[in-house]
């Protein structure tokens, strides 16, 4: 590439006789560039200022000269804006010039003030939830940051079988609000207080809330509008999903654990509904008194049966369909936590009531009542062995009805 002279430059844009391959080549430019400065400077008394100015240095600076003699102020004051320096040195002198002549001149354009790099997105606070307890209820914590203000915390309690029960919203300032998560994480760690995604906790408490339109639940005060400021939900994804069942051997032994589920800190608190207990633990006073059977065998014998029958009535459809989804809730909480082989027992448990299967072989159904009557501890042989102890003939329910 050579260092052409502009006026010379211009000359040759102005002679027909000079191919643009040739001036492309000298100037290290495109060949349509040179064509279109060629067209420029032939018809510059029409030209528009942004066209010359999009135009390579070289031709561009070929371009201010002939500006200048035309003259075009409105050009020169493009020009002056130009990217290369040494083109917008010349068209700048060019409206020097021009201004001694007594031309009106244009105020060249002023480079745009450096756009400041936006500041890094602050990450959104993270959502918390507690797992579900034996009642399908579960709390949630969403927050949000409020411009100028601090931590917008909105802690929902929600039932699967109620809907959003209840709210409440509080603004708290961004070191009180590191405070209140961890103090969530260390008091809810009894009720298995994780954190989970954002997404998820949103979509959970929107579920909720549409529930309420079917079962009549009161929709604590402020709920509309708090969900209103999130914005749209994405729905839940089916649970089952993530669960698929297992190779058979392996789906019969993870469903065998399920019973033993019941020993986690998390379901111990799981029974059957209070007031089908009572009923059951009614029929087990009537065969506990009755002078039908003629000894403790035959007693205990008919209270399995009173008990194996419970669990085939408690577990109606309705009833399988809400267990299966807290199971299924419980595998994903457990499966985060990273206790795989539990998660896999909640999961098959799950899967078994979907399908169908007696009660009897859902070894996690049948504990839900069979531990709210354990078996009496053996009596002593003896004339009055099938007796209770005086005082002591109470109703076999232990656990208090609330």
């Amino acid at each position: 590439m050579t260092t052409l002279d502009p006026d010379r430059l211009l000359a040759m844009l102005r002679d027909p006789n000079v191919e643009s391959q040739e001036i492309a080549a000298l100037v290290g430019a495109p060949r349509e560039e040179v064509g279109r400065a060629a067209r420029l400077v032939l018809g510059l008394a029409r030209a528009k200022p942004e066209e010359v100015a999009t135009l390579p240095a070289p031709l561009a600076l070929a371009l201010s000269r002939a500006a200048l003699a035309a003259p075009r102020a409105d050009v020169l004051a493009a020009l002056a804006g130009h990217a290369s320096r040494d083109v917008a040195k010349e068209a700048k002198r060019g409206l020097h010039l021009l201004r001694i002549r007594g031309v009106q001149v244009p105020e060249p354009p002023r480079p745009a003030p450096p756009v400041a790099a936006p500041a890094p997105a602050e990450p959104p606070p993270p959502a918390y939830a507690s797992a579900v307890d034996g009642r399908g209820e579960r709390a949630v914590w969403l927050s949000r940051a409020v411009p100028g203000k601090g931590i917008e915390v909105g802690q929902a309690v929600i039932s699967d079988e109620r809907g959003l029960v209840e709210l409440q919203v509080a603004l708290l300032g961004r070191k009180e609000w590191r405070a209140f998560a961890r103090g969530i994480l260390d008091r809810g760690a009894a009720m298995g207080v994780g954190e989970i995604e954002r997404a998820r906790a949103h979509a959970l408490v929107a579920e909720a809330r549409a529930r309420n339109e079917v079962t009549g639940q009161r929709v604590p005060e402020g709920s509309d509008l708090w969900l209103a400021q999130l914005g749209p939900a994405a729905p839940l994804p089916d649970p089952a999903a993530r669960f698929p069942a297992l190779p058979d051997a392996e789906e019969a032994a993870a469903l065998e654990a399920s019973g033993a589920l019941h020993d986690l800190p998390l379901l111990r608190g799981w029974l059957a509904d209070e007031g089908y207990l009572r009923e059951v633990a009614a029929r087990l006073d009537e065969v506990a008194v009755s002078p039908l059977y003629l000894d403790e065998r035959q007693r205990a014998e008919q209270m399995a049966r009173v008990l194996d029958e419970a669990v085939v009535r408690y577990l109606e459809p309705p009833r399988r369909a809400l267990l299966a989804g807290r199971l299924y809730s419980v595998a994903e909480h457990l499966d985060a936590a990273g206790d795989a082989a539990n998660a896999r027992a909640a999961a098959a448990a799950a899967r078994a009531l979907v399908a169908g299967r007696a009660a009897g072989e859902i070894p996690f159904a049948r504990r839900l009542l069979e531990k709210a009557f354990p078996p009496a501890a053996p009596a002593t042989a003896g004339p009055d062995a099938g007796a209770p102890p005086p005082g002591e003939a109470g109703s076999p329910l232990i656990v208090a009805p609330r």
